[in-house]
C-alpha cells in the first residue's frame, strides 16, 4: 500500500472505531506504512471487513491483527497435529525397508517435525516402540514447526531472506540438505524401478496387476 493509501485506511478506522485516535497522525500512518507497504490494498480493506464482522471487543486494530487476517485468507491451511501425525503413523509401518521413500510422501513441515527418514526406520523397527510416546514427541515437534513457519510467512519478504541467509551454515540447513538428498535419492530410485517394469514388458502386453502397481507408483501411493 502506497502512503496515501493508508492514510485513506486510517481515516475508515477511525471512522468505525471512535477510540482509535492516535496523538500523532504522521507517526501512526509511519507506522503503519511500515507494517503494510508490503501488502495490496485490496487485500488490506478484505482483512479489515473480515476484523469487523468477528470484531466483538469493539476495539480497534492493530497492524498485526490486519495481517493475520489477510494470512487467514490468503494461506493455505496447514495439517493440525492429528493429522500431520496419521500420515507419519502410516509411514512408519512402510519404513522397515523404505523409510526413503515414506519419507518423501510426506508434506514438508511433516519431515521437518520427523527430522530424517533415518528416524522413520527406527521407529518401525524398534521392539520397545510406544506409539503413544513417539506421537507426543512429533506432535511437539510439528506444533514447534508450524508456529515458526506461520510466524516466518507474515513477515515482509526482505527480512525472511535475511533470516534465510543467515541460516545458510546452520545445522538446520545441513539437516535440511539431507533431507533433501534422501527425498532425491527416493524418487530417482522410484523412477529407476519403474523404468525397469516398463522395458521388461516393452512389446509384451503387462499384467493388469502390474499396471496398477506402475500406476500407483506413478502416483507416488505406493
Amino acid at each position: 500500500m502506497t502512503r496515501e493509501e493508508i492514510q485513506d485506511f486510517l481515516a475508515m478506522i477511525q471512522g468505525t472505531y471512535p477510540n482509535f485516535n492516535p496523538p500523532s497522525k504522521t507517526a501512526a500512518v509511519n507506522a503503519w506504512t511500515l507494517a503494510l507497504e508490503e501488502y495490496e490494498e485490496k487485500a488490506v480493506h478484505m482483512a479489515f471487513k473480515l476484523y469487523m464482522q468477528t470484531n466483538t471487543r469493539g476495539f480497534a486494530p492493530v497492524p498485526g491483527q490486519i495481517i493475520d487476517k489477510i494470512h487467514t485468507m490468503t494461506q493455505p491451511q496447514e495439517l493440525n497435529e492429528m493429522e500431520a501425525w496419521s500420515l507419519v503413523s502410516k509411514a512408519i509401518r512402510n519404513s522397515g525397508y523404505n523409510s526413503a521413500e515414506e519419507f518423501a510422501k510426506l508434506p514438508p513441515l511433516v519431515q521437518k517435525a520427523v527430522g530424517l527418514p533415518s528416524q522413520l526406520r527406527t521407529w518401525a523397527l524398534d521392539e520397545n516402540y510406544n506409539e503413544q510416546v513417539a506421537m507426543s514427541s512429533f506432535q511437539r515437534a510439528y506444533k514447534a514447526e508450524l508456529k515458526c513457519h506461520e510466524e516466518l510467512q507474515k513477515m515482509p519478504k526482505n527480512v525472511r531472506n535475511l533470516i534465510e541467509n543467515a541460516n545458510v551454515g546452520s545445522y538446520s540447513a545441513q539437516i535440511a540438505a539431507k533431507r533433501q538428498q534422501a527425498i532425491e535419492s527416493a524418487n530417482e530410485r522410484k523412477q529407476g524401478e519403474i523404468k525397469a517394469l516398463e522395458m521388461k514388458y516393452e512389446g509384451v502386453p503387462m499384467p493388469e496387476n502390474y499396471k496398477e502397481i506402475l500406476e500407483d507408483m506413478r502416483n507416488g501411493t505406493i
